[in-house]
């Protein structure tokens, strides 16, 4: 892109980068004829192969262990984020764990009730219901989250709707509800909607909106069974 004439800014918007990185990687092209990170560069290396080995065994022998109970036992003045970068090294991630919605024998009743009372449904049945959902997209390297919310029904959908930042009850009603969900369901004679119990959802403000349509009910801790 720069021996096409482009200037250092478009290049750095073009591929996501600042245009200190760009400059430098340029200047390096120019300079060397290379791009890539001369070796032995860059800070030291705190841990040692030992060291290595022992943060790669601990990931493997308990897959819960925290970077933090790794880091203790090294004994090695490093930072939590120095492990992770170690443990791709071994073809290892880090991840988060998985938590499960505690569920009692009430939320367990509901739920069964729920299928029970939809078990004899026939595709005319189901073809009243207008299902919604939304999706969080991370568009790059940084935190830039938009979220894209839709309400599709048996044979039409509703227009693809970016949200940006916090989703609350009075957002959920000014910029999604009133404008989109209202006018869709007015057009479909029967139709239920169907939504699950995010918080926005469930808001006293959405619920007074919502109180002039039929709403398919959803019971509390029930799995996102949308199909979109």
């Amino acid at each position: 892109m720069k021996t096409a004439g482009w200037s250092t800014r478009r290049v750095a918007g073009q591929v996501d980068r600042s245009e200190c990185a760009v400059r430098n990687c340029w200047e390096q092209w120019t300079r060397e004829g290379a791009h890539a990170r001369k070796t032995g560069s860059g800070a030291t290396r705190k841990t040692t192969r030992r060291d290595d080995r022992r943060i790669v065994r601990q990931a493997l022998v308990d897959p819960t262990v925290t970077r933090s109970t790794i880091r203790a036992d090294v004994s090695v003045a490093i930072v939590p984020q120095t492990i992770s970068r170690h443990l791709p090294e071994a073809n290892l991630k880090s991840k988060r764990p998985f938590r499960a919605l505690p569920l009692t024998p009430k939320h367990r009743q509901l739920r069964l009730q729920w299928c029970q009372a939809r078990s004899m449904w026939n595709v005319t049945d189901w073809q009243k219901v207008v299902f919604s959902d939304k999706s969080r997209f991370v568009l790059g390297t940084d935190d830039n989250r938009v979220r894209v919310w839709r309400h599709p029904a048996y044979d039409s959908r509703s227009t693809l709707i970016v949200m940006r930042g916090t989703l609350t009850g009075q957002r959920y009603v000014d910029d999604i509800l009133r404008p989109h969900v209202g006018p869709f369901l007015n057009g479909l004679p029967g139709a239920i909607f169907q939504q699950y119990n995010a918080r926005p959802h469930t808001a006293r403000v959405s619920q007074n909106f919502l109180r002039h349509f039929q709403t398919l009910p959803w019971p509390a801790r029930s799995l996102n069974l949308s199909p979109v």
